[in-house]
């Protein structure tokens, strides 16, 4: 049996992961430095009715006393009752009915759970704050920093999170393939490379960058699985040819077997390039060395899809740099995906300013007693 890696396959799982639907995340900066962190999901009744159970908790951190939970029902106010009472559970679930879950982004949004936490500064939540084990981004490293400067009539804040790129593990950069431009554009949407092209030209662009894109992926592959070929060719039966020849046939083998890029089948491309089916003895052993090989090579390449968020950020006062977010009325957006850190760290930031009430004040009380002082001239 021939075993072949489709890249076009671990290019499905990147599409069903960030197509998938992404947790809501908001972070809420107050004036005074505090901060809460609030998450909103689905939950079954599992949940609602104060399962501890991991597997029944749909957020994507540990919900303990340390978070406050409120829920509402279609378009009901939100509710504190946590957990919710089984008469309550009834109720909702006699209007849903007998064929619907109390749940559901799937159908229509019944239940809406919103967990949030407070901290007591930026500097409390970057130190407590942490996704809980089970999910994918507990292995990032997120780093959150507040910078808050008074300028009199203003205070400005300055907020930032920091996500560290992901470690592929790759030999070959992907700037070997593509500009970083284009690599920052291809993961990010940023910088704007396609900035005066037409919708053709665009097209064109961005098939290009993706065949580039696919090549980076495929050429690592290969070059990973054959030195998984080198350090087991000495247990072969049969050596159609020397070990030390093989290793400096890697990129010729490649550049003339492997025509379908998001294709790769080693046992294929070595027997063909060799005239002879010597290799497949390490893809048939029964602990086959190469099809662990894939097999890990699958795993790990799906491991940095993670499920993505809609970030959110409130600040205080007016919004002055917003970043490469999409304002929505006093709110900041972005698709936070793991994509995003592929080529490089991803920052959040964004600023805005406060206007200090009490300042203007001041200063309006000190301007009239000035003028007052330089008209006014007491009595001789």
């Amino acid at each position: 049996m021939k075993s072949t890696i489709k890249i076009v396959l671990f290019l499905g799982i990147l599409f069903v992961a960030s197509c998938s639907q992404p947790t809501d995340i908001l972070t809420v900066i107050n004036p005074d430095g505090s901060c809460y962190r609030e998450f909103t999901e689905n939950a079954d009744s599992d949940f609602l009715s104060g399962s501890k159970s991991e597997k029944e908790n749909p957020f994507p951190v540990v919900i303990d006393s340390t978070w406050q939970i409120r829920w509402s029902f279609r378009n009901s106010g939100l509710r504190s009752d946590f957990p919710v009472s089984k008469r309550v559970l009834d109720s909702i679930q006699r209007v849903i009915g007998n064929s619907g879950r109390i749940a559901g982004r799937t159908s229509k949004e019944f239940v809406i759970v919103f967990a949030r936490r407070n901290y007591k500064s930026v500097e409390d939540m970057d130190t407590t704050f942490r996704f809980k084990k089970s999910n994918e981004w507990s292995l990032i490293n997120v780093k959150h920093r507040l910078d808050k400067q008074f300028r009199w009539f203003y205070t400005y804040y300055t907020y930032r999170e920091t996500y560290p790129m992901i470690k592929t593990g790759f030999e070959l950069p992907i700037e070997n393939y593509m500009t970083k431009d284009e690599a920052m554009f291809w993961f990010t949407g940023k910088p704007n490379i396609l900035q005066g092209k037409d919708g053709m030209e665009m097209r064109e662009y961005l098939g290009k960058i993706e065949e580039n894109y696919n090549k980076w992926i495929t050429q690592n592959l290969w070059n990973a699985e054959y030195k998984v070929l080198l350090n087991n060719y000495d247990s072969l039966s049969e050596k159609p040819v020397a070990k030390e020849q093989l290793q400096t046939l890697k990129d010729s083998i490649y550049n003339s077997k492997i025509k379908n890029i998001g294709d790769v089948n080693m046992e294929t491309a070595l027997n063909s390039f060799f005239k002879t089916n010597a290799f497949s003895e390490l893809w048939n052993n029964q602990n086959s060395p190469m099809k662990k090989f894939e097999k890990d090579f699958g795993e790990k390449f799906a491991s940095f899809q993670f499920r993505g968020f809609n970030y959110k950020l409130i600040l205080p006062g007016k919004i002055t740099q917003p970043g490469d977010a999409i304002i929505h009325g006093d709110t900041l957006v972005w698709e936070l995906t793991s994509q995003r850190l592929v080529p490089a760290d991803y920052v959040i930031e964004a600023q805005s300013r406060k206007a200090n009430v009490w300042a203007f004040i001041l200063t309006g009380i000190l301007a009239l007693v000035a003028v007052a002082s330089f008209f006014w001239k007491p009595k001789r």
